[in-house]
């Protein structure tokens, strides 16, 4: 009887650290990440945005995030006191959500976009690195994409939220409805989240001796290159996607649904991918996503209706986070001496691809008077990705 009493209270303290990490995934990227996609349709008709403003603001979004993940990385103080500037993060992030509805003055705006990335940065590697080390200690890694699910349900709940707030008070009142689940969300996420640096740590992803069989660390740039190009091209679909089909005659009233769905695919894609990298190997599940990722990119344009978007949307969500994960830990496996350098290059690569592709994506739009060419770029960097991913384990085996 006493073993049976002892039991949940272990699972419950397991299962109440990991709610925590899902919901920070859920406010600093579901929400201020990737809620501006979703929002940027209203603030185009309402606030007068323009397609090159709106390249501009997402991408000082990516380099306050960029800059952020390097810093925690790289200075060893975030690294000892990790939990308060986890906490503090979550509340600049979620002050910065709200803000948005304030402010008018564009140059506001940019900066109020990069220090909402700087705390995402901030909170991602932190909250990854506590949530993850404690299902390391207790041999409960395969829940790591339980966790990376936040991001998905962030994404969901925005794609509802956007349109009820938005329908009532305009861009503004989406920001501002926004920050109102978010405060409610990160009541949780503050005070659930525990740190144990002390605690012993098994490998998160034992893949070692399965990968030395058929690759080397010489591969390892190949794959850096292939994640690059990941952050280049999807990026483009996953902030201009809901602009592309509200401009769109035949999507526009599909538009709200759209983004809902990208969460929905994206909520297991973690697990679904884990599973496909261990069945058929990682080379091949990261090959298979990014040619779905391709697709789902392409077939808004190509099939502009309501079964061609919403495939598309799937298969986009489906895939985007999957990739990440995947991808990192191949990386790391790789390079398994300095993993966290790995990673940290990776990150690097791929977020300096999220940056040229909002900045050019917009500069693109603002020339051809849409999101079309840009999509249709972001197809084929997709595909070339997974050329890249081919052609290195043809040549480096």
């Amino acid at each position: 009887m006493v073993e049976c009493q002892g039991k949940p209270k272990v699972d419950r303290s397991l299962w109440t650290h990991l709610l925590a990490g899902v919901f920070a995934l859920f406010i600093v990227m579901g929400v201020g990440r990737f809620a501006y996609t979703a929002i940027l349709p209203l603030m185009q008709a309402q606030a007068h945005v323009t397609n090159l403003m709106a390249g501009y603001l997402a991408s000082s979004n990516y380099v306050g995030y960029l800059i952020g993940a390097f810093a925690v990385g790289t200075v060893s103080w975030f690294q000892r006191h990790r939990l308060r500037v986890y906490q503090w993060s979550i509340c600049i992030n979620v002050l910065t959500t709200g803000a948005m509805a304030v402010a008018e003055n564009p140059w506001i705006w940019y900066c109020l976009r990069a220090v909402s990335g700087l705390a995402s940065g901030f909170v991602f590697v932190l909250a990854s690195s506590m949530v993850l080390d404690e299902l390391a200690r207790r041999q409960r890694s395969r829940l790591s994409g339980v966790f990376y699910g936040g991001v998905g349900a962030g994404i969901s709940v925005s794609g509802l939220v956007v349109p009820v707030f938005g329908g009532i008070a305009g861009w503004r009142g989406a920001w501002l409805g926004l920050m109102v689940v978010s405060i409610l969300i990160g009541i949780p996420a503050i005070l659930w989240m525990k740190d144990a640096q002390n605690s012993s740590q098994t490998d998160m992803f034992p893949l070692r001796d399965l990968l030395s069989n058929y690759l080397t660390k010489a591969y390892f740039p190949w794959l850096v290159l292939a994640y690059g190009l990941e952050g280049l091209g999807y990026i483009i679909t996953g902030t201009f996607l809901v602009a592309l089909a509200t401009a769109t005659p035949a999507l526009h009233r599909f538009a709200s649904y759209i983004w809902i769905l990208v969460g929905i695919a994206a909520l297991p894609s973690c697990i679904v991918w884990a599973y496909v990298a261990h069945r058929w190997g990682h080379i091949t599940a990261l090959v298979a996503a990014y040619l779905f990722q391709a697709l789902g990119v392409l077939l808004p344009i190509v099939v502009p209706s309501a079964m061609g978007a919403f495939l598309g949307s799937v298969l986009f969500g489906g895939t985007f986070m999957g990739i990440t994960t995947t991808a990192t830990t191949l990386g790391k496996s790789l390079r398994s001496r300095d993993g966290s350098q790995a990673i940290g290059l990776m990150t690097g690569v791929y977020g300096i691809g999220q940056v040229l592709g909002a900045v050019g994506s917009g500069v693109l739009a603002h020339h051809t008077g849409g999101f079309v060419l840009p999509t249709l770029m972001a197809s084929g960097v997709l595909f070339l990705g997974a050329v890249v991913l081919m052609l290195g384990k043809v040549m480096k085996v």
